[in-house]
């Protein structure tokens, strides 16, 4: 009985779940308007437009069919890399699909434009969010974003690499409403928001694209393809894949949220740290020294109750005993020097000056032995700057020379994104400004390391310009011709350009490093 019921049981699950799977196939069959299976044609089987005219494979020399996943013969396509893509007629435009999603299978690791459009890239290079490419193993997907003055720029995603000799599943979804971008690669997901799209008509292309600068033609094998009307969710996705999609979504959203908050945390640790200094490099400590006459002119408001000689006595008490705090540093003929050389000593000692200057002393010799050690604190713990001036210079170049170029079209928004891309060099000039005694007891001096890494790069960007390229001819008469090789010369003057460009973004990120490391140096452990 006990088994009867749990069989029945069983069969009731499997008819919910299977009638479940129908339900959600039946949903997306509604939205399907292009299936092409390659099954020897290029026959649309949803119903009879966008037939692709692909032609006999012995007389056309674009395609070649091939096996497909299920190993069948002529089941799926091989384009060659010649061909011109195969039109659909299918008008893509947002004002016409707002939403879209493109499916294919492809073999291997294509190269190309698998997913293309009729739309010409113009003047505002305005590409098409709906193609799609691969490059180098990668699947790419181009689009235009907005700026800070609303102008479109060319954007695109990329995703990771494909697998090679083996079928890869890719998916693209689209949205004009909530302007989101979606890749889904085998059972990886990426994504992009904030996507701009043109309202032109434009037309899909298998194969290859008119929306592009260069001509890419698809190289490689492709199954199936399906075009949806619909931006499929990832569970819908995952339902035609097969790939568990939705953990690869949560995954993706977790690493971006985590990526924004090192981003907003180290650029809160920037301004923070900068905001620090600045307090730090004001109101650090400093002793005045003291002069005699007006302390003898005071010496009767001592706080305390006390006779002169004592508050004298009290005075070089306490200045002593912070002296004795310091570190020996050498004994020779029985005298012993000390030197105050961690940070504890110069508070203990600067405090001790304060409490002894209370004491209001009138005696010579004290006040001679306060100055003595005050003016000595004051030379050993006064800033400079340690750092590389040249870096400090370089990162300074993208953000002033970014402003004079937009100054006249900067809103708010662009106003505090100049000052975020100021605030490395202005966190390494100031984290470098170190108490000389620190600098004094560093055994490893490795501050200027980073500015030989860039002197390294501008020194290659250097030497690539410097070399002419020529041959010299010397004729039968003693006379010399020289021909410059302006092809090299070139060559040579563009790699100086990409070292000069990579220098000052490198720059950047090695003021922040470097920036980091001192101040926690330098403001904080005082090592």
């Amino acid at each position: 009985m006990e088994t009867k019921r749990a069989f029945l049981c069983s069969l009731i699950l499997f008819f919910f779940l299977y009638s479940a799977e129908m339900r959600g196939q039946d949903s997306l069959s509604s939205n399907l308007i292009i299936q092409y299976e390659f099954n020897g044609d290029g026959t649309n089987i949803v119903n009879t437009k966008y037939y692709l005219k692909i032609g006999d494979e012995t007389k056309n020399y674009d395609f070649k069919w091939m096996p497909g996943r299920d190993g069948s013969e002529r089941s799926a396509l091989l384009f060659t890399g010649n061909s011109n893509g195969l039109k659909t007629s299918l008008n893509i435009s947002p004002q016409i699909l707002p939403e879209l999603t493109y499916i294919a299978w492809v073999y291997d690791r294509p190269d190309g434009f698998l997913f293309g459009s009729t739309l010409p890239v113009n003047s505002e290079k305005k590409f098409s969010s709906r193609s799609l490419q691969f490059s180098k193993g990668t699947v790419i997907a181009g689009f235009n974003k907005l700026d800070t003055l609303k102008k479109p720029y060319f954007a695109s995603l990329q995703t990771s690499k494909l697998k090679k000799d083996k079928w890869n599943f890719i998916a693209l979804t689209v949205s004009s409403v909530d302007s989101v971008l979606r890749l889904y690669v085998n059972n990886e997901y990426f994504e992009s928001k904030g996507v701009c799209y043109t309202p032109n008509n434009s037309f899909l292309i298998i194969g290859n694209t008119v929306n592009s600068p260069y001509t890419r033609p698809y190289r490689g094998r492709v199954d199936e393809i399906r075009v949806y009307n619909k931006a499929l969710t990832a569970a819908e996705i995952s339902l035609i894949s097969g790939f568990s999609i939705s953990n690869a979504q949560e995954r993706l959203e977790r690493n971006a949220t985590l990526k924004k908050a090192l981003i907003a945390g180290l650029i809160a640790f920037l301004f923070l740290s900068v905001v620090y200094m600045i307090v730090v490099l004001i109101t650090e400590r400093r002793y005045r020294p003291i002069k005699v006459s007006s302390f003898r002119s005071d010496s009767n408001k001592a706080p305390i109750d006390r006779k002169t000689e004592e508050a004298n006595k009290l005075a070089s008490d306490c200045v002593e005993n912070a002296f004795e705090t310091w570190e020996t540093v050498s004994e020779e003929g029985g005298q012993v020097l000390k030197s105050p050389t961690k940070h504890k000593h110069f508070k203990t000692t600067y405090k001790a000056l304060a409490e002894a200057k209370s004491y209001n002393p009138d005696d010579i010799d004290v006040i001679n032995r306060m100055n003595e050690l005050g003016n000595l604190l004051n030379k050993l713990s006064k800033r400079k700057f340690y750092g590389n001036w040249f870096l400090a210079i370089l990162t300074l170049i993208f953000p002033i020379v970014y402003f004079l170029i937009e100054r006249n079209h900067l809103d708010t928004k662009g106003m505090i994104g100049v000052g975020v891309m100021l605030l490395p060099a202005l966190a390494y000039i100031l984290s470098n400004f170190a108490p000389n005694y620190v600098v004094a007891n560093r055994t490893n001096k490795v501050g200027g390391i980073f500015g030989k890494v860039i002197a390294f790069i501008m020194g290659a960007a250097a030497s690539a310009v410097a070399v002419d390229y020529y041959t010299e001819t010397t004729w039968s008469d003693g006379s010399k011709t020289t021909e410059y090789d302006t092809g090299s010369n070139a060559i040579s003057l563009v790699i100086w350009v990409l070292l000069i460009i990579a220098a000052i973004l490198l720059s950047m990120i090695l003021a922040i490093i470097a920036a980091i490391i001192a101040f926690f140096r330098n403001y904080i452990f005082y090592i």
